[in-house]
């Protein structure tokens, strides 16, 4: 039987996204056991317009970014701002977890756009999202996107699991969305073309 080191199992989780599509030119994740931040710059093969197509379909977000389950719009909201219910499910090792998190959306056409979270509707305690999506490397059939934020979970990561595994489950879901956003991108570019 072929035994693997620890450390190439958590390198091919960290490589084998970046070989699916997309390339992610800036990326970074932080995590010191109560909050994360992130940055991320990517250049994807699709159009900006279909890209904040799908990263603006708020009814099906399970489709770009791999720790939603579900997510659903909320009704009531000032003009302007969306509220969004988003499921997530996410496992390192032997431990997984289900985070509700709610966010009132705030969308800028051709600008920032931005996302904050509704504590009284969520299990986390704080959070804030920006992102720019634009067209990339001077051709209109990429897309250039800039996200970063942080965010607060309501519970505490076991010192057994430890904050790199954390962030390099992190690291690996944020380039599997950029493949992922690619991939539902041109299927939307199909779809309307």
């Amino acid at each position: 039987m072929l035994r693997l080191r620890w450390w190439t199992l958590s390198l091919l989780l960290v490589v084998w996204p970046m070989l699916l599509t997309g390339t992610v030119s800036d990326i970074h994740v932080a995590f010191d056991g109560a909050r994360v931040e992130f940055r991320l710059d990517a250049l994807v093969l699709a159009a900006a317009e279909d890209v904040r197509a799908v990263v603006h379909d708020y009814e099906r977000l399970d489709r770009v970014f791999p720790l939603v389950a579900a997510s659903r719009r909320l009704e009531g909201r000032d003009e302007g701002l969306e509220r969004v219910f988003t499921l997530m499910r996410g496992c390192i090792l032997f431990l997984c977890r289900e985070l509700e998190h709610t966010i009132d959306i705030r969308t800028v056409q051709d600008s920032w756009s931005s996302a904050v979270t509704v504590p009284e509707l969520s299990r986390v305690r704080r959070g804030q999202f920006s992102w720019l999506i634009e067209p990339g490397a001077g051709n209109p059939e990429h897309a250039r996107i800039r996200i970063y934020g942080y965010f607060e979970p309501d519970f505490r990561v076991p010192r057994l699991v430890g904050a790199p595994l954390v962030r390099m489950r992190i690291l690996s879901e944020l380039r599997e969305s950029v493949a992922s956003i690619e991939r539902a991108a041109l299927e939307h570019a199909a779809a309307v073309r």
